[in-house]
């Protein structure tokens, strides 16, 4: 969630400096009047928000990583980093793959 307020607030600053700049290089242009200044400035400050709320959300996200224990997928009993079973359901899975050939063919 966070890069996508990030990824949302940096869009909406580069497209407001992109008509701002178009604003102030064709002054006489009918299309200018639909790029109002305060409708501009306002714009920049959803942008802004938007990328400050990102920012405090990767922070938030980053400390929750750090709180967080990583847990089996089967039943839930705390595992080290970066594991995804614990010991016990590791070594069922792993010995009924073993039991299989490239087959898909329960072996005799």
């Amino acid at each position: 969630m966070s890069s996508t307020l990030l990824r949302l607030g940096l869009w909406i600053i580069l497209l407001v400096v992109i008509l701002y700049v178009l604003q102030q290089t064709y002054e006489e242009a009918p299309f200018v009047d639909y790029f109002a200044p305060a409708m501009l400035e306002k714009a920049l400050v959803l942008g802004g928000l938007l990328v400050i709320a990102g920012i405090v959300f990767r922070l938030m996200e980053r400390g929750a990583k750090v709180v967080t224990k990583n847990r089996c997928v089967t039943c839930k009993a705390p595992i080290d980093k970066g594991a995804i079973y614990c010991r016990q359901h590791l070594r069922s899975v792993l010995s009924r793959e073993d039991d299989r050939t490239h087959m898909t063919r329960v072996r005799k």
